[in-house]
C-alpha cells in the first residue's frame, strides 16, 4: 500500500480480456530504458536487476482483471520480505475490520506497522489497466532497493497479500545499479498538473493517434483514504455513473478498487513526490474520456475530469 503519515493516518481515519485499441505498441524493439512487465493471475514476471535513470516500465496485463503497477523506492535494509512480513497483514487485517465496521480495532492494528514505512518513496508506475492491454510509464530512477505493487482487490483481498504464508502477494523486489541506462527524458504532447488546490488540470486537447503524457505533481498530500494524488485514464464508453465510479476509486470502501471494474481503464501514472514529473503513453481515438484521481470525492476535489479527444479533422 501506499505511504501515509502515521500522525495523519489516525487523524484521517477516525473522522472518517479487453481488446488493446488504446494502448502502446508491445511489439516495439526493446531501447535502452525499457523494462517490460507482464502481469500473469497475480504476480508480476519482471527483471530483478535494472539499470538506472529515466525508466519506461511497458506493462502488459496478461490477466483477467484490472491491475495498475505502484513502483516503491524502498529504506535501506528492507525489501519485499519485509513488506510481506511487516505490510501487507496489517493492511489486510486493517481492512477487514474496517469493512466489519470496527474502527477502533482498525486503528489499532494499522498502529502495528512499522517505522520504516514511513520511508518509502512512491514513484509513480503505470496506473489502472484493463485486462488484455498494454500501458506505459516513464519515471526517474536513482539506484536502490524497489518493489513494484498491485493492491487492487479480489473478493475483498489485496492482490499484494497472500494469505499463505510461504507465497508473496503480487509485489515484485528488483535493484536499480549505478550503472544508468541513457535513456532519454520523454518529450510530452499533453501536460497535466495536478495539485490540492486545482485538482487535475489540462493543458489543450488531446488528439487522435499516440500521446506521452506528462503529469507534474505541484505538491502532494495525504487524502481521506491515506493516498496520495495520482492520475489514471478511462474510456468512457457510455454516460457514467460518476459516484459509483468514485467509491470504486477509493480501496478503504467495501467495493473499493475491487474486480471487476466498473470502466475500461487505460492506464496513468500511479502517485509521486511533490515537484517531481513522470510520464505515461497512451493511443487516443476520437471519443470520451475522464482523468480520475485515487481518491474520495474526486469530482469535487477537481480530480475527475471528463474530455473529448475529436476527430482528427475536428
Amino acid at each position: 500500500m501506499k505511504r501515509i503519515g502515521f500522525a495523519t493516518f489516525v487523524t484521517a481515519l477516525a473522522v472518517a480480456c479487453v481488446p488493446s485499441d488504446n494502448s502502446p505498441s508491445s511489439s516495439e524493439p526493446d531501447t535502452p530504458g525499457v523494462v517490460t512487465v507482464v502481469a500473469r493471475g497475480l504476480m508480476f514476471d519482471a527483471p530483478d536487476v535494472i539499470p538506472s535513470g529515466w525508466t519506461t516500465f511497458r506493462f502488459r496485463n496478461e490477466s483477467p482483471v484490472v491491475h495498475f503497477i505502484v513502483v516503491e523506492k524502498m529504506p535501506a535494509g528492507h525489501g519485499v520480505e519485509a513488506h510481506q512480513a511487516e505490510v501487507a497483514p496489517v493492511f489486510q487485517d486493517g481492512l477487514n475490520l474496517l469493512v466489519a465496521g470496527q474502527v477502533d480495532s482498525a486503528l489499532q492494528r494499522f498502529g502495528d506497522l512499522p517505522a520504516w514505512f514511513s520511508e518509502i518513496v512512491f514513484l509513480g508506475g503505470p496506473g489502472l489497466t484493463a485486462s488484455g492491454r498494454t500501458s506505459q510509464a516513464t519515471v526517474y530512477l536513482e539506484p536502490g532497493t524497489y518493489l513494484l505493487e498491485c493492491y487492487v482487490k479480489t473478493d475483498g483481498v489485496f492482490h499484494s497479500f497472500n494469505p499463505d504464508p510461504d507465497t508473496y502477494g503480487m509485489v515484485h523486489q528488483f535493484t536499480v545499479t549505478e550503472e544508468p541506462s541513457g535513456a532519454a527524458e520523454p518529450s510530452a504532447t499533453v501536460r497535466i498538473e495536478i495539485s490540492a488546490a486545482g485538482g487535475i488540470v489540462m493543458e489543450g486537447t488531446p488528439q487522435p493517434g499516440k500521446q506521452t503524457v506528462a503529469v507534474h505533481f505541484i505538491d502532494q498530500t495525504v487524502h481521506e483514504n491515506f493516498v496520495g494524488s495520482d492520475v489514471h485514464l478511462v474510456r468512457v464508453t457510455q454516460e457514467p455513473d460518476l459516484e459509483a465510479l468514485e467509491r470504486w476509486m477509493d480501496w478503504s470502501q467495501p467495493g473499493g478498487l475491487q474486480t471487476p471494474a466498473p470502466a475500461i481503464f487505460l492506464g496513468g501514472l500511479n502517485e509521486m513526490p511533490a515537484g517531481r514529473t513522470g510520464y505515461f503513453t497512451v493511443v487516443l481515438e476520437p471519443g470520451d474520456y475522464a482523468w480520475i484521481s485515487e481518491v474520495p470525492g474526486s469530482l469535487e476535489k477537481g480530480m475527475l475530469k471528463r474530455f473529448h479527444v475529436p476527430e482528427g479533422d475536428d
